[in-house]
């Protein structure tokens, strides 16, 4: 399954929260919007904080498939200085 379709079926489940491992074999939360999540030393440690983050609620964190790596949302990617400089001052 491809990426594409591994994204299409988590959000047509009602899924919040996905949780899996990067490129680099670290833990990653990150939900549907790309706005909240993180990197964790654990699987433990991550679903903890998928499941809090989403209420308990049943359905809303899903773990990927071994074979498949995630990278972080919007919110982790690296801006450029002039950029970030911007936002800063405002």
């Amino acid at each position: 399954m491809g990426r594409a379709n591994l994204e299409a079926a988590a959000s047509a489940s009602g899924v919040r929260f996905t949780v899996g491992r990067d490129a680099q074999g670290r833990w990653v939360v990150a939900d549907r919007d790309g706005l909240v999540g993180g990197v964790f030393i654990d699987r433990a440690s991550a679903m903890h904080f998928a499941m809090f983050e989403s209420d308990h609620r049943p359905g809303a964190v899903w773990c990927v498939p071994d074979h498949v790596t995630l990278k972080l949302g919007r919110l982790f990617d690296k801006r450029p200085a002039r950029q970030a400089r911007a936002v800063a001052r405002a």
